[in-house]
């Protein structure tokens, strides 16, 4: 009885381990497809990445903290790219559980009045799945496929030139 309860229990442990799926990695090379994954928004909500990546309009992808003062001066830029370009290009936040958490991260959107949609990484599996070491992080991507890395802190300017909108 005890080594039928054993392989049970050892079947039960596999299963569940088994059953997260492999962790997101993301080949951050320009041309390299992103494989599908899960953006979970502030209310907990998920949506799949092909929605947002594979719906015929490019997308600017961006990873934030809401302690990081460089984010905090990127972040009013992108509001008003994506208030002015919202039809025509994609805009995702993913911010980042480090050195925070949610309720933080939640308070800062709301007093800063930001529109564009926002996700948060609970389990910093998006961060280490794209290799970011560092925030903010701009990614420019097409039909789910890096076009290009833009890397950190980008300007208004610099962010309308890497979408060619004059």
């Amino acid at each position: 009885m005890k080594k039928i309860l054993l392989i049970v229990s050892m079947f039960m442990i596999f299963m569940i381990g088994y059953g997260k799926g492999k962790p997101l990695d993301v080949n951050m090379e320009n041309g390299s497809k992103i494989p599908s994954f899960q953006l979970r928004d502030f209310n907990g909500k998920y949506t799949n990445s092909k929605k947002i990546f594979n719906n015929g309009k490019p997308t600017l992808l961006i990873f934030a903290a809401e302690w990081c003062p460089h984010c905090r001066s990127e972040l009013p830029d992108i509001q008003k790219f994506y208030e002015e370009n919202k039809d025509n290009i994609n805009v995702a936040v993913v911010f980042t559980r480090r050195k925070t958490n949610l309720s933080s991260t939640k308070k800062y959107v709301e007093e800063s009045k930001f529109t564009f949609p926002v996700y948060f990484d609970a389990d910093d599996s998006l961060m280490t799945g794209f290799k970011v070491k560092t925030v903010p992080y701009n990614i420019k991507i097409e039909n789910s496929k890096i076009q290009e890395i833009l890397g950190g802190t980008m300007q208004y300017d610099a962010i309308k030139s890497a979408f060619y909108v004059e």
